[in-house]
């Protein structure tokens, strides 16, 4: 018999703790950012005043299902707000291939349970649940969709977009890898290899222990810094969250060797550095950092970007996930990739209809400037400050 508890304080969250990885192990989407040390340093940086709502799905005394919420209220439609169900170890830190953590046996119960509760007990303190970042062949959306389709307290699900993720399924040895790529791609990391082997002694070093920790991560704070300086950007290190999240996420993972944090370096000096993280046999890249300027006729990130693959599939390794970002230097590397999806579910409250209200309205009222001004529409962008299609592609 299936039962759920609301979990509302890190108290009690802390009580599942250690049944948490274990059921993520044996879960439909088992992931590193729905780990418990994503989740335990999210909350412990992140939480501040919002609120938790986590549901646990019990099978008599045994963990079966967890839904990791937590509700963010904003001002919506006139005076109504909105508060909306997020999963915990989102927003800034951007975790990917998220979803509720559901037991592979008995898995449709489960979810029912989960959405039972949601629009039941608990249908007065939400409007609407963004469920981002969810694997498009997710079971557990399917069969939340299913349960959209004939629950009245629903008003609908809508789906906003995707998010693609490259990824390399890794073979068993470099050369049979080196073999997979283009004759131009293999031209051109072995160009720039030798080009930086020219300036000097080039060693590819990883971090192994707590005490060089902080200098790693400072080293690859800098370096991806100065990549998207030179770009014109600040990058991602800029705030002070963002920075003490991945200073505790990374000692977590490293006391239990799911650190990868390395350094490319030229004659001793770190030229650029990869920050990424080991769950199964997966290793998944988060950030980069490069010194461009070492060796300007080198592509510094390109031979980083072969040695930690290198690196991978010696440690045995079954994929190299980028993570987020069709950016073309990935698909140097890979012609894979596996797409996210970015949807919400509306309750049937004051706040959901508010809030499409207002996108409906924000929506028409668009349309109907453009069809009144037509071609002016530029003009009085320009006029007011704004960008046009056309200079923001510029």
């Amino acid at each position: 018999m299936l039962r759920v508890e609301d979990l509302r304080t890190i108290e009690e969250l802390n009580s599942v703790s250690g049944q948490w990885d274990r059921l993520l192990e044996q879960s439909l989407t088992p992931c590193h950012a729905m780990s418990w040390d994503w989740i335990s340093n999210w909350l412990h940086v992140y939480l501040q005043n919002r609120a938790i709502l986590c549901l646990a799905v019990y099978d008599d005394d045994r963990l079966v299902g967890l839904a990791p919420f937590w509700v963010e209220k904003k001002r919506s439609f006139l005076l109504f707000g909105v508060r909306i169900l997020k999963l915990i170890g989102s927003e800034e830190v951007c975790g990917d291939h998220t979803d509720l953590i559901v037991h592979r046996k008995n898995s449709v119960a489960i979810c029912g349970a989960i959405w039972e509760r949601l629009f039941g007990e608990l249908g007065g303190e939400w409007d609407i649940w963004e469920y981002n970042s969810i694997p498009s062949n997710s079971k557990v959306l399917q069969a939340f969709r299913k349960k959209s389709e004939t629950d009245k307290r629903c008003l609908e699900l809508a789906l906003w977009g995707y998010i693609i993720c490259p990824y390399i399924e890794l073979p068993s040895t470099w050369e049979e890898y080196l073999a997979s790529l283009s004759v131009n791609q293999r031209r051109a990391f072995k160009v720039s290899s030798e080009s930086m082997s020219q300036a000097g002694e080039v060693q590819l070093r990883l971090c192994e222990n707590s005490q060089d920790l902080a200098s790693f991560m400072q080293t690859h704070i800098e370096l991806h810094r100065k990549s998207w300086i030179d770009r014109g950007h600040q990058g991602a290190f800029e705030t002070k969250t963002f920075r003490e999240f991945h200073m505790k996420y990374a000692l977590s993972l490293l006391s239990t060797g799911q650190l990868f944090l390395c350094n490319l370096e030229l004659n001793g000096t770190p030229v650029a550095s990869l920050y990424g993280f080991v769950y199964g046999r997966v290793l998944y890249y988060y950030l980069l950092g490069v010194d461009r300027s070492a060796v300007p006729k080198a592509s510094i990130g390109r031979v980083l970007m072969g040695r930690c693959i290198e690196e991978a599939i010696r440690r045995g390794y079954s994929r190299f996930d980028f993570l987020r970002g069709f950016e073309e230097y990935k698909y140097d590397w890979t012609d894979l990739e596996q797409r996210e999806l970015l949807s919400s579910f509306y309750n049937r409250s004051i706040g959901a209809v508010a809030f499409i209200l207002r996108q409906f309205i924000s929506k028409f009222g668009r349309q109907v400037i453009n069809v009144i001004l037509g071609d002016k529409t530029a003009t009085v962008k320009r006029m007011l400050g704004g960008k046009t299609r056309k200079q923001v592609t510029a």
